[in-house]
């Protein structure tokens, strides 16, 4: 075997030792399949739970004493809003510059006991919070943030610690209005709810370390995808690593895509010295075949695992997410994505609920997007600020696209707060561009239209991606000016511009929902009309007073749900347009009409009933205003007083969905359900859950109008949120529904809810909350690195196939090689090929196709050899083998029989008829006759063989001409284990 051949083996062997890959051999459905180590230097762990809280300015600072116990401090858990408020704001008064509301300070403190590894750093990180933040470590001021409450930051308190002791962690978050904080110091039309109101972390980090994501434009981990096609995608992942010792280090920088089942599908390496005290940004490309692509209809997320090794010890670990696609913008034919148009249809969002304002936590951020996708949704403006991770991890996993934008609303301020917003804007982007979700960036402020420095900044941080402009028909630019998509806000029938795409970034209704039928039918009849956004997706908070009842609640008459995330009759609509699963909803009286019922729903046809007898069948009737749509809503001629409604739905003649809705008599009981949605059931003392009590007569119907006072009691580790001072327990509602909202514990156990109202039956209703972790290492996921070998065969003049293996051996007599050889995962392989007659090792040139560099040359010899392979793992393969022969006479291609041993549930195929066809025949010149082009099937021409082993199997591969003394070659094998379910 050749010296150098030898020597490229071992180097690749002792390279993966030092990659610090400290595998465990698992089960996976009986394979003994590696699984990548994930255990870092690095630690973060999740703070959420047991802070001491002061609402309001202090006498005496709270910097070197604990205040647990005093007067005035509660304990809390995360996330926190500055006071929980009543569903009308506690009545405020404020206008829309909300000079009062929640305009304090608020102090948090929590002692921590920290204990890193010499040389290690120590940071705190924030998710967000409302809206200065100033923090003391142990009695010394750290530092303070101030880019806008709606952005990620984090403090080093490494120098402020006492490690291996507990140290008092001091916050003052200061909510007070300020003109250089955006988007405050002007009026808008949402609230400010101050508190500590995301995650806070803890983190440690060893002296080698991936830098935040937030702290420049070349930080963190950076993924992006040059090129994607339904063939291949180039990925380029850049990293920032830095080296906060005093020594130089020589580091392993590992980058393994892994596959939606948790395979690694490819890994680069990239070996460097970093400076003392310096850093070093380095780049790292590769492709992927054949890609899986993510889309809204099938949102397949591969994921990024970034590894920092020295020594074998694994510095640092990352995990990000990856969805391969790209997107086109094109006049005449809109917005195509994977090369297929798509019509874009959803709705804004903002992030607050009843109660909590803007202390969301991660399951109901979670809850919000399940929710949009089962109306079909496939796009989400946040407005009109920078949101919740956790809310951009479900758009991923759902297939929801995003739009986002800094902290704004009507107004510019002061040079300092401008260039805060464009801090903000920034930081944004570094946060949330890998996720695939993300579909373009506001680079305008809303209402007024493009801002160039806006623009500039989004394409410094992230050229992939459009921009778009935030503009209306009443003022600032009516283009897209300097930015990529006109977004407009379509209330007054917005016209496209020439030669510009438009996307409707707002848009409303009417409560019988015909105006968001009417306007999505002209977008979706025009593909240069790109998209709409309806304005909002849920009703919210503002002081521009609207709401009769509650004015500082706005109730949208094109909103999907309530407050409460109730569905509205838009939400039916819009799943009756979008959406597959046959589905038919009798409309709520909101959205019916005198004398007629509206009906909802995707089949071609339905029948209706009341009380049992039929009032015919209907269709939907299609006009210039809803042409284009899928699924206008039917209306059946009939007062509805009384009695039951009966609707069955068809679609093809066939029933696939039906509907009983009836007039209900006397309140009579409760019903009662805990909406789980988006919750894993989770004891973190953080989730906060929905639940809904339904007032029913005595036959289980549902009431409408306003509910009755509802009072809930709760058994087991929870709280309900709010209490009567607050409206919120006991509770009354609209539409027949009273909710009620409960933060679990951070125990495991039985929560039984209960409710109760005069006159009514009770209900109860109950869930089981499970084990909780506050160490996020414990969130990931099991990374699979199955073994895979690729081999080319041939002489020490083959040309060796990019990315395979080389098995290349000199002319010799011998009928017998052996060689070891690396998998891409470290295993090391043993294989053996003997004949009876003598091995030629040969070469060639001038075989097109796909994998020609392998198929062109081989190992022959006559009538049979064995191909045998040991030391595999236990586990399911897929061994393929290539046969290819350099010849235009079918005839003098023998048929293959193949006999496996050593292994079971084998297969093989019964007979199989090699590949063949001429080679090129090139002068020096270049010219040449031509091949006959059956060269060009050899890549797909391969044998197929599975089988299972057990540990250290070993396995034989017999392979026979079934003509006397022909011709037999062997090209190349591939070797690889597969993950069973």
């Amino acid at each position: 075997m050749i010296n150098r051949i030898k020597l490229f083996k071992l180097t690749i062997f002792f390279n993966l030792l030092a990659l610090g890959f400290l595998f465990i051999g698992t089960a996976h459905s009986s394979n003994q399949v590696l699984t990548i180590n994930q255990n870092s230097e690095n630690t973060k762990l999740n703070l959420n739970q047991n802070w001491l809280y002061h609402q309001g300015e202090l006498s005496t600072f709270p910097f070197t004493k604990s205040q647990d116990g005093a007067s005035k401090w509660q304990k809390v858990n995360l996330p926190h809003s500055y006071q929980l408020t009543s569903i009308n704001l506690d009545d405020s008064s404020d206008d829309k510059f909300q000079k009062t509301f929640h305009r304090d300070v608020s102090w948090y403190q929590k002692t921590i006991n920290i204990n890193p590894k010499p040389g290690h750093k120590v940071f705190l990180e924030f998710e967000g919070a409302h809206q200065r933040t100033e923090l003391w470590v142990n009695g010394t001021y750290v530092a303070e943030h101030a880019t806008s409450g709606y952005t990620p930051f984090h403090f080093d308190i490494t120098k402020f610690v006492r490690q291996g002791d507990n140290n008092l962690i001091t916050l003052k978050l200061d909510n007070r209005k300020d003109k250089t904080i955006p988007p405050d110091g002007h009026s808008a039309d949402y609230v400010l709810f101050g508190g500590l109101y995301r995650d806070v972390y803890l983190v440690t980090k060893a002296p080698v370390y991936f830098s935040f994501p937030w702290e420049s434009t070349q930080a963190g981990i950076t993924i992006t995808t040059p090129s994607v096609s339904h063939k291949n995608a180039t990925v380029t992942v850049k990293s920032q690593l830095k080296n906060t010792s005093n020594k130089d280090k020589k580091i392993k920088l590992v980058t393994r895509i892994v596959d939606a089942n948790k395979t690694v599908v490819k890994t680069l390496t990239t070996d460097k010295v970093i400076k003392a005290g310096d850093d070093q940004v380095l780049f790292q490309t590769s492709a992927i075949t054949s890609p899986n692509l993510w889309s809204p209809a099938s949102p397949y997320l591969y994921s990024v695992n970034s590894q920092i090794i020295e020594n074998n010890e694994i510095l640092d670990n990352q995990n990000n997410p990856l969805g391969l696609r790209w997107f086109e913008h094109k006049l005449g034919e809109g917005v195509l994505l994977n090369g297929k148009p798509i019509e874009l249809i959803g709705a804004n969002r903002h992030q607050h609920y009843p109660y909590i304002g803007d202390a969301v936590p991660n399951n109901l951020h979670r809850n919000d997007a399940i929710k949009m996708k089962q109306a079909g949704m496939n796009v989400v403006r946040l407005a009109h600020y920078p949101q919740d991770d956790a809310f951009f991890q479900a758009c991923d996993e759902l297939g929801i696209l995003i739009v986002e934008e800094p902290p704004a609303w009507i107004e510019f301020g002061p040079d300092l707060w401008m260039d805060r917003l464009e801090e903000s804007l920034r930081i944004t982007i570094r946060n949330h561009k890998n996720h695939p979700s993300v579909w373009g960036w506001g680079a305008g402020i809303n209402h007024r239209g493009p801002v160039k420095r806006l623009h500039y900044a989004a394409k410094e941080e992230d050229p992939y991606r459009v921009t778009m402009n935030n503009g209306t028909l009443w003022t600032g630019p009516q283009h897209s000016g300097v930015t990529d998509i006109y977004a407009v806000m379509d209330y007054r029938g917005a016209v496209r511009p020439e030669n510009e795409l438009l996307f409707a970034m707002e848009h409303s209704s009417s409560a019988d929902t015909l105006g968001a039928q009417a306007l999505i039918s002209r977008y979706k009849g025009d593909p240069n009309l790109i998209g709409t956004a309806a304005w909002s997706g849920q009703d919210g908070y503002s002081f521009i007073k609207r709401d009769k009842e509650y004015p500082n609640l706005s109730t949208w008459t094109a909103s999907s749900w309530d407050a409460f995330r109730l569905p509205k009759p838009h939400f039916y609509w819009y799943q009756s347009e979008l959406t597959q699963k046959p589905m038919v909803e009798i409309a709520a009286d909101a959205a019916q009409v005198d004398g007629k019922v509206q009906i909802f729903t995707n089949a071609d046809q339905i029948e209706v009933f009341h009380n049992q007898k039929s009032l015919g069948k209907f269709e939907p009737e299609y006009n210039d205003k809803n042409q284009f749509l899928n699924s206008p809503s039917i209306f059946v001629p009939f007062d509805w007083q009384q009695g039951a409604i009966t609707v069955n739905a068809y679609k093809q003649g066939k029933r696939v969905a039906s509907q009983t809705k009836v007039k209900a008599g006397k309140a009579s009981q409760i019903g009662l359900k805990i909406d789980t949605t988006g919750y894993d059931l989770s004891a973190d003392g953080s989730s906060i859950v929905m639940a809904y009590v339904y007032i029913q007569d005595k036959d289980g119907n549902q009431l409408a109008g306003d509910t009755p006072n509802v009072k809930f009691t709760i058994d087991g580790p929870a709280e309900i949120v709010g209490d009567e001072s607050i409206g919120a327990n006991p509770v009354r509602w609209r539409y027949g529904v009273a909710p009620v909202m409960f933060r679990v514990g951070d125990t495991p156990g039985t929560i039984k809810l209960t409710a109760q109202a005069q006159g009514l039956k009770s209900g109860t209703a109950s869930i089981k909350t499970k084990n909780w972790s506050n160490n996020e290492k414990s969130r990931q996921s099991v990374i699979y690195d199955p073994l895979k070998l690729q081999v080319d065969l041939g002489n020490k003049q083959q040309h060796i196939q990019d990315e395979w293996q080389p098995w290349s051996v000199a002319e010799s007599e011998k009928n017998q090689f052996k060689y070891s050889f690396t998998a891409l995962n470290g295993q090391n392989i043993e294989a053996t090929i003997k004949a009876t007659d003598k091995l030629a090792w040969t070469h060639a040139w001038g075989v097109p196709g796909d994998l020609s560099f392998m198929v062109e040359d081989a190992v022959q010899t006559h009538s049979e050899l064995t191909l045998t392979l040991a030391n595999l793992p236990a586990g399911r393969y897929h061994l393929k083998t290539w046969h290819h022969a350099l010849s235009g006479d079918k005839k003098a291609v023998s048929p293959l029989n193949f006999v496996l041993s050593g292994a079971n549930k084998f297969n093989s195929p019964n007979l199989y008829q090699p590949t063949y066809g001429r080679k090129i025949k090139v002068s020096t010149a270049g010219g040449g006759n031509k091949g006959d082009g059956g060269s060009n099937k050899a890549a797909k021409g391969y044998a197929l063989h599975t089988f299972n082993v057990s540990h250290n199997g070993r396995v034989k591969l017999n392979v026979q001409t079934q003509k006397t003394d022909a011709l037999l070659r062997l090209n190349g094998f591939e070797l690889i284990q597969v993950l069973t379910q």
